[in-house]
């Protein structure tokens, strides 16, 4: 239960409130999972948390290669009683500059216990100097950076469990835009929890050395937020409240597409007794962000409220990604949605998080991202 968005920025409330339900651990150890941690509700043109593959819509772009991004670490005991341990993995890419353009794979997250655990797996770029050695394992992402100042994420995807055995999201995703990548690139495996875990990556990376290729750049439309428990800001005891992120477009241009996944799961405090249901859903507010929408200086609210009657009614709803689950369990899933829509500068993106739930915690985390495509007049020369 613990905020990775943003490429390692995290609550600090999170981490505390960790320590202060690590008591609570003993009475979550009496509860019975009654449904498989791996269930997700699969979108069109996306691949279901079972690893189904279901049709792409993947562009036809010339002068195409792949690079293997296979990757696996298993916690030690020691590493298993830290509060988070994260290990990197290079990969070499040719000279030059080539253009990311998509994934093919999976990540699995495999818990030896019936606790809460989670990875986030993020793919990235080390645009220059010395690659992490495979293996470098660190405590958190301020010594990463410190380290290697010149890695660039690129696109993350997060697993959680409160269960014993495999979770898992398929992925497979061809761009319509590149983003730049040079050097090498850095798969980072990051969890925290309470047991034990092997994370994997095995995933393949679409490039191209095609300089005629668009690039474009992904905008931050994640979070993460906790229902159930009120434990600071982000959090509310009150499952009927929401919680949103703003995403301000500062430039003009053209949203290609949504790419990501999303996990909702049960964590460190008792479950819903009966059926939930989360709605992830993103908005686009032509001219401005609501007034009525409160968020703090990193563009996301603090406190809950009834947001989704804050919708302006010229919102355009670009996403919707409702999941559902049953007691204690995740319910998770690979996004891709394609998009192909003009934007100007004060244009808002809206990622709302709800829960409807009988009661408890739900950790609700959004990895997706928007694909955007600058203009011609905007874009750097």
């Amino acid at each position: 239960m613990v905020n990775k968005t943003k490429y390692g920025t995290r609550f600090s409330w999170l981490v505390a409130g960790l320590t202060l339900l690590s008591f609570i651990l003993i009475l979550i150890l009496a509860f019975q999972n009654l449904a498989a941690a791996d269930d997700s509700l699969p979108m069109t043109g996306a691949q279901s948390g079972d690893g189904t593959a279901l049709p792409s819509n993947a562009p036809q772009i010339a002068d195409t290669a792949t690079l293997n991004l296979r990757a696996s670490a298993t916690l030690t005991a020691d590493q298993a009683t830290q509060p988070e341990v994260i290990f990197l993995y290079s990969f070499p890419l040719p000279p030059g500059t080539p253009s990311f353009l998509g994934l093919k794979g999976a990540v699995t997250l495999t818990s030896e216990m019936p606790v809460f655990n989670e990875s986030l797996n993020t793919v990235a770029t080390n645009t220059s100097g010395p690659c992490p050695a495979d293996g470098s394992v660190f405590p958190n992402y301020t010594a990463i950076y410190n380290a290697y100042p010149n890695i660039v994420p690129l696109q993350s995807f997060i697993l959680k469990s409160p269960d014993r055995g495999v979770s898992k999201v398929a992925i497979d995703y061809t761009l319509p835009a590149g983003l730049p990548v040079s050097n090498c690139m850095v798969v980072m495996l990051d969890w925290e929890g309470y047991s034990k875990v092997t994370m994997r990556s095995s995933l393949k990376m679409t490039y191209t050395t095609d300089s005629s290729v668009p690039i474009g750049t992904l905008l931050q439309t994640n979070q993460e937020f906790v229902f159930g428990i009120y434990i600071g800001p982000g959090s509310a005891k009150n499952d009927a409240l929401s919680f949103v992120q703003e995403t301000k477009i500062t430039q003009p241009g053209t949203l290609l597409a949504f790419v990501g996944d999303i996990s909702d799961s049960t964590f460190a405090i008792p479950p819903p007794p009966g059926h939930w249901r989360t709605t992830n859903d993103i908005y686009l507010v032509p001219g401005g962000c609501p007034s009525d929408i409160h968020v703090n200086r990193s563009g996301w609210t603090p406190n809950g409220g009834y947001y989704y009657a804050d919708i302006p009614s010229e919102a355009k709803h670009l996403l919707s990604v409702p999941l559902n689950g049953f007691q204690a369990m995740s319910a998770q899933t690979f996004v891709y949605k394609s998009l192909h829509l003009k934007v100007e500068p004060g244009d808002c993106l809206l990622t709302l998080f709800g829960l409807k739930a009988p009661k408890g915690g739900i950790d609700s985390e959004n990895q997706v991202k928007a694909l955007f495509l600058p203009s011609q007049e905007s874009a750097p020369q």
